[in-house]
């Protein structure tokens, strides 16, 4: 480590330009303000399609240097170099197969790598050559994009003449299946997926080709893939390299297939340009990936759920879940890594959470949409052919809810049971025995043959996370948080288990030591030769104990999920109609929430005031700020940048990377673009469509956007290529990957 004390005096020194986020030197040119919201409104994840379809002369007003019509293909260049890695986004940035994303996006890959004496996820990993290079895991996947069709009509054709519910979805579910299958079946070494867009009334297959050899090519240490970790996290000023570098391999023939040191590397149709020149305050800017899911077109009463019960009671349980994994762990260096990737999820989803909630109350939109549906409700009556068609589908669509609602508390702490690995592979041996022995199209689309492989992968993956220790803990606090809810919410887990909700400690105790001492779970091989030939009657004669308790979990699973299948027929017909209805009084300019299919961000580089008071945020940071957190924080975890990267700053072996208007190297670049989970690894594009950064974060004043987006407020943050670039040069001295990907040209 190098000396601190000396850091301090150095920035000293400096400091005079050596500015923070917040500030301007002479040199730097002035952030854009809300500026012409004739041009532009923010915000909207918008569909290929819709692009050119209704923004293509703003674009072209806001300096977009290409034609608009690329945007509107996602089979085409360059969206049709945008990939899904299942849950982020990534991109090809050269003619060999290699890929970007984000560092934290690649903590999995990482994880199943590391060992005790070799932990990847402190260290990070380079590969000098193809030959060094390591397999991703068994679930590692990049999925290209390869086909979108609308299906709609063939999926909701006569729907409505079928009264029961349950008998709609499973008719949907039949369609949906039939398809998956033709097309499947018509594209080899394709996973394709039935997708519903505006409530289910628009339905398209996504065919995706399926990469089955993905390896780890480049990580940075933790100290920069993640600096500042969660104190950091979710906001501005940011100082992270969050990104990585990862290979797509196939067979000698070009076909995907499993990891083999035979396989090449793959070789895109398309790949990412690098950006010669970096973004400046006020440039156009674009975020392409997949997002997951958003809930701004949900109903008030879905909103209500989500504000004033789900995301309160989670994040309490989300807390005593992280303390516990923390204290199981302890000083235990592969403990601490079993736990990590699952600590880093819900410390993540606990700070956004939070965020949200923040958000969403000073806003009040709980009132705000129950207004918003007044109005609308409004509209639709103020006309004879308006209200004969859309008629009471708010008030339909909400009581529906509520009933669901009803087991809300027992129905996630049943679920939440999948948090325990072993018993969700008890689970799936379950589901397999019985959904083994139907016809294929008539299995439960989760048991498929199809995803055979996957499920069976997963038990592959899951034995080098696995911890007796940890499990334990685990189902230990799931069963002590259940045994502490009202009668009605713990008469679900605790009575199928026990026979009684009434249970003590020292029983849940007796339970769990006996649990895990009479199974054989935590064998792969006996999971596996169970997972596949495993049969009904074998399976419910079992002595294991975890296979009994997948006995008993998985027909209360089954029982939320028929409920579930129950709602979805119900809203098939009435969801649509509320979706049309709130599409023509926005007079059509509405983007779909987001459901992990590629879609579309603009926006542009700048800054926001958190609040009236503040100053304006600059939208870039720098490294020297960077380097002065280090300092000021003793480069402790979680500022613990590694020494190679302080000696570069120090020794100012930056040249060629540092923009007149920001006087250093940037490292995060702030926009007001709209994005979401999933965008995580989203390419950040320029206005001539080239690779300038890359998606891994939001701001958290700007977080409630997943259920309202805040113009003023909402942020994506992205590192900045020319950080990328610099780490990759003076840091890591691995230009053979600065020359693969075409961008040894300076900044």
């Amino acid at each position: 480590m190098k000396s601190v004390i000396f850091l301090v005096l150095l920035l000293g020194t400096c400091l005079t330009s050596c500015q923070t986020a917040g500030t301007k030197s002479a040199k730097e040119v002035s952030p854009v303000s809300i500026q012409d919201e004739a041009v532009y409104e923010p915000g909207g994840m918008w569909m290929p399609q819709q692009i050119a379809g209704l923004h293509a002369e703003t674009l072209k007003k806001m300096g977009l240097e290409i034609d608009p019509g690329v945007f509107a293909d996602p089979l085409e260049f360059p969206l049709n170099a945008i990939v899904h890695l299942g849950g982020c986004s990534a991109s090809f940035i050269s003619p060999e197969g290699l890929v970007i994303t984000n560092y934290h996006c690649v903590k999995g890959y990482l994880q199943y790598n590391s060992s005790e004496e070799n932990n990847l996820l402190h260290t990070g990993f380079k590969a000098n050559n193809c030959n060094e290079e390591v397999s991703a895991g068994p679930l590692a996947r990049v999925y290209v994009t390869t086909g979108v069709t609308d299906v709609t009509d063939r999926v909701l054709t006569n729907i409505g003449d079928i009264r029961d519910d349950l008998e709609r979805f499973n008719l949907i579910e039949k369609r949906t299946k039939e398809l998956i299958r033709e097309f499947e079946d018509a594209n080899p070494h394709s996973r394709c997926d039935v997708v519903s867009f505006f409530g289910g009334g628009k339905y398209y297959v996504i065919t995706r080709l399926e990469i089955k050899d993905v390896r780890l090519v480049y990580a940075p240490h933790r100290g920069i893939g993640e600096f500042g970790g969660d104190i950091d996290n979710w906001m501005w000023p940011r100082h992270t390299g969050d990104f990585s570098l990862l290979r797509a391999y196939v067979s000698p023939d070009g076909t995907p297939s499993e990891y083999s040191l035979k396989n090449i590397p793959y070789k895109p149709r398309a790949f990412l340009k690098i950006a010669k020149k970096g973004f400046k305050p006020g440039d156009l800017a674009f975020v392409v990936g997949y997002p997951g899911s958003t809930e701004r077109l949900t109903t008030a009463v879905e909103t209500e759920f989500d504000v004033d019960w789900n995301m309160p009671f989670r994040l309490k349980l989300y807390q005593e879940l992280i303390d516990v994994l923390h204290e199981t762990a302890g000083d235990d260096e592969t403990l601490n890594i079993k736990a990590a990737a699952m600590i880093s999820g819900l410390e993540n989803t606990k700070k956004n959470f939070t965020g949200v909630l923040d958000g969403v109350r000073k806003k009040n939109l709980v009132k705000e949409k129950y207004n918003t549906e007044k109005r609308l409700q409004g509209w639709i009556n103020s006309d004879r052919d308006r209200n004969a068609k859309y008629g009471n589908v708010i008030d339909e669509i909400s009581l529906l809810l509520k009933d669901f609602y009803q087991n809300r508390e027992k129905d996630l702490m049943i679920r939440q049971t999948g948090r325990v690995a072993i018993l969700n592979s008890a689970v799936n041996i379950v589901r397999m025995a019985e959904e083994r022995v139907k016809p294929d199209l008539e299995r439960d689309p989760e048991y498929q043959e199809r995803n055979w492989q996957r499920l069976e992968q997963n038990e592959i993956q899951m034995q080098q996370t696995y911890s007796r220790e940890l499990s334990i803990a685990i189902l230990k606090l799931l069963l002590s948080e259940s045994a502490a809810f009202t009668q009605n919410g713990r008469s679900g887990i605790l009575t199928g288990i026990f026979g009684k909700s009434d249970i003590s400690g020292p029983e849940i105790d007796s339970f769990i030591n006996e649990l895990f001492s009479k199974t054989r779970m935590e064998d792969l091989e006996f999971r596996r030769h169970l997972f596949k030939n495993g049969t009904v009657e074998e399976i419910r004669q079992s002595d294991d104990t975890i296979i009994k308790l997948g006995l008993v979990l998985s027909p209360m699973l089954e029982d939320i999920k028929e409920r579930e299948k129950r709602l979805y027929g119900a809203m098939a017909l009435l969801r649509p109609l509320y979706f049309e209805a709130l599409s023509k009084y926005k007079a059509g300019n509405i983007a779909p929430d987001a459901n992990n299919t590629i879609r579309v961000s603009f926006g542009t580089v700048r800054g926001f005031k958190p609040d009236q008071e503040a100053e304006e945020y600059y939208p870039f940071t720098k490294v020297w700020e960077m380097v002065e957190k280090w300092a000021k924080n003793h480069g402790k975890h979680p500022f613990d940048a590694p020494d190679a990267i302080i000696d570069a700053v120090q020794q100012r072996e930056y040249k060629g990377y540092v923009p007149e208007y920001i006087g250093q190297v940037p490292v995060n670049v702030l926009t007001d673009l709209d994005i979401t989970g999933g965008n995580s690894g989203s390419a950040t594009l320029n206005s001539k469509g080239e690779f300038a950064g890359i998606a891994f974060d939001g701001n958290i004043e700007g977080v409630a956007s997943d259920l309202v987006f805040l113009p003023e407020l909402t942020r994506a943050i992205h590192v900045d290529v020319r950080y990328i670039l610099w780490i990759l040069d003076k840091v890591e001295h691995a230009n053979y990957l600065i020359d693969e990907m075409g961008a040894n040209e300076k900044q």
